[in-house]
């Protein structure tokens, strides 16, 4: 059963989440294709739902995880804060079906299109 309630809730956030893509950019699924290079972890996965939280599946090298948590936007920067990583905030950009997140700190950068 709670595989069939775990599909129930991730078609709904998704639903969601295309409803508000409007008033917030980021609102929706994404696929990450940055490389280990290119930042020191990066998304096979994201959603961010309008409510405000994130799901993910983060890669750290050779490692991948589940990551949820809660996610805020001031302008142009975003702030994940995840359970069981500290918070990080990014400089955010999105375009045409993409997002690219960049570390203010490194300048390296990830970029998410659009899942469809």
């Amino acid at each position: 059963m709670r595989p069939v309630l775990r599909f129930i809730m991730l078609v709904g956030i998704t639903t969601l989440a295309g409803c508000n893509a409007t008033s917030n950019p980021v609102v929706g699924t994404w696929e990450g294709r940055a490389t280990a290079d290119e930042a020191p972890f990066s998304f096979g996965a994201v959603t961010f739902a309008p409510d405000g939280t994130f799901t993910a599946e983060a890669k750290y090298g050779e490692t991948t995880r589940a990551v949820s948590g809660r996610y805020t936007r001031d302008g142009e920067k975003i702030t994940l804060d995840g359970q069981g990583m500290p918070a990080r905030v990014y400089n955010v950009s999105t375009g045409d079906g993409t997002a690219i997140f960049t570390d203010p700190t490194t300048g390296k950068s990830m970029t998410l299109d659009r899942f469809k």
